[in-house]
């Protein structure tokens, strides 16, 4: 089994939501997501993707007029978005650490949702906060990804009838908050400073049916190897991939590439060095591919060029060609104009008789 993707949510909103007269395939061209389509998740930069995402919420709620979509879109198997970690909340003890396991692997299934779970007095609290770039996340997306969770956590435990104790969500409330108890089945309070779900204790330590304490060990040892190659895996080459739009904008910030990514810069940098480079080597890589693209050619002047790059001024950009290619940027237009065939300006011929 493998976890629900990007593009298994699509879908899952699509076949939900199209046999109600919504225009879903134009909002998801307005959202940006139509080549979603095609089964092909291109997109290295989390932050942007997760903009699209509420984009698409926003026009889903406002096409439908339903504020409450969010709870329309379900998963038929309540395990299928979670692959092996489904397996693995099922082999759990108890309600309570199968909600552990699944903020422990959160990352495996979706790198822009940020869970945390601590315990209260009687109750146990889940927090969520789900990362945008510079589009505010809708209440719609947290709406889905609740319910998905309390459909996930039901099922699991065998218990159709488990509810929390209270929901809050860091939205103003809205002109009647009534349907969203209604759909919960407790008291929900918006205003919140953050969002969360408390659970009951006596609920939340619910065993559950099929634990299995064997299978368990074996799923943590498969899920600890796949994180850590997740974390690992072609890291350095999504930050590449992010650097040359960045860089033609007048600067490839570590801090700036850190946000994209919805990661510290610390974790940034560890990442990168468990993969044996780091971010400046990633630059100074960018930097000559670029620059090996536009030498020798008219399209840009090296001035200019070196201004693109991100020198701080020439005489830099200068030093860093001599590094790269052991010439000077003159000297190297020069040398690929002569394999070429171009004749230098300063240069003259004869023809000879």
């Amino acid at each position: 089994m493998k976890y629900l993707s990007a593009t298994d949510v699509v879908q899952r909103i699509k076949s939900c939501l199209s046999a109600e007269g919504v225009d879903v395939e134009g909002l998801f061209s307005r959202a940006a997501l139509g080549w979603f389509e095609q089964g092909t998740e291109r997109a290295a930069d989390l932050l942007a993707l997760s903009d699209h995402f509420s984009q698409l919420w926003e026009g889903l709620a406002l096409a439908s007029g339903d504020p409450l979509i969010g709870f329309r879109v379900f998963a038929p198997d309540p395990l299928s978005w979670l692959g092996v970690l489904g397996h693995l909340m099922l082999a759990s003890p108890t309600l309570r650490q199968a909600a552990d396991n699944l903020m422990r692997y959160m990352p495996l299934v979706s790198p822009v949702v940020r869970a945390t779970i601590e315990p209260k007095s009687d109750r146990v609290r889940v927090g969520l906060n789900l990362v945008g770039g510079v589009r505010p996340v809708p209440v719609q997306r947290y709406d889905f990804t609740w319910n998905l969770l309390l459909t996930t956590l039901r099922f699991v435990g065998g218990r159709p009838d488990l509810k929390p104790a209270v929901v809050e969500y860091a939205y103003p409330p809205p002109a009647d908050g009534a349907p969203w108890s209604e759909r919960f089945g407790c008291p929900v309070r918006f205003g919140a400073p953050a969002n969360a779900l408390e659970f009951a204790n006596a609920d939340i330590t619910t065993p559950i049916p099929t634990a299995s304490p064997l299978a368990a060990e074996g799923l943590f040892r498969l899920l600890d190897e796949r994180l850590a190659q997740a974390e690992r895996s072609s890291f350095a080459a999504r930050v590449r991939e992010m650097l040359p739009a960045m860089i033609d904008q007048g600067g490839a910030l570590r801090d700036a590439v850190a946000r994209r990514l919805a990661i510290s810069e610390r974790t940034l940098q560890r990442r990168l060095a468990d993969e044996g480079t780091d971010f400046s080597t990633l630059v100074d890589e960018v930097r000559r591919t670029i620059a090996q693209q536009y030498l020798g050619s008219d399209r840009i002047s090296v001035k200019n060029l070196s201004y693109k790059l991100g020198f701080s001024d020439p005489s830099a950009f200068h030093r860093a060609c001599l590094r790269w290619f052991g010439k000077a940027p003159g000297e190297f237009q020069q040398k690929v104009n002569a394999t070429t065939g171009a004749v230098a300006p300063a240069s003259s011929s004869r023809r000879s008789d």
